[in-house]
């Protein structure tokens, strides 16, 4: 679902290829109103803008829903209803968090919670830098295709690319190091 929510949301949101309707909702409307400033949490005129639409649970559960099948289909054991509850779940707990990270009167009780905080932090830096921390619930994706910003601002990457030396006359040039986290 990681993944699904990274694609979903780089795609659907953050591009006008597919749906200028989505785009202009999410990247032109929800983001002009929440950045990653002090306008980050709800303005008492637009809560209604925090979250999707009333059709988007029942878009996702069709658009997964072929998948499920496959899989069903394929490997014989019955995948449809936990597919469809995991994805009920998954849009739930994002509903949710989403809701409480713009409107902090809604975070009282999570806000006790670490987890809760980084994803708040989490989320804010994508108010910041959009095309970053595309997750809100499991920033795995995030972390896995390179679009992972901490707290600071800074790209985390997992793959370990080393950044090349600037070029200077007669520096030894930077090769590729695997390194297991690496933050430029």
């Amino acid at each position: 679902m990681s993944f699904f929510e990274w694609a979903f949301h780089r795609h659907m949101f953050h591009t006008p290829k597919i749906s200028k309707y989505m785009f202009k909702a999410h990247t032109l409307t929800h983001h002009q109103i929440y950045k990653g400033d002090e306008s980050y949490h709800a303005h008492d005129d637009h809560p209604d803008k925090v979250p999707m639409d009333w059709w988007a649970l029942p878009a996702m559960i069709a658009g997964h829903l072929p998948f499920f099948l496959l899989i069903q289909w394929v490997t014989g054991i019955p995948s449809v209803w936990g597919g469809v509850a995991a994805v009920i779940v998954y849009y739930t707990v994002y509903e949710s968090i989403h809701w409480a990270m713009h409107v902090p009167k809604a975070a009282t009780f999570l806000n006790r919670f670490s987890v809760y905080r980084f994803l708040d932090a989490h989320h804010r830096m994508h108010h910041k830098y959009m095309l970053s921390n595309l997750n809100v619930v499991f920033p795995l994706a995030d972390l896995v295709l390179g679009t992972l910003r901490d707290t600071s601002g800074k790209r985390v990457h997992l793959w370990g690319k080393t950044q090349k030396a600037p070029k200077v006359l007669n520096a030894p040039q930077a090769s590729p190091v695997p390194v297991s986290l690496i933050i430029d």
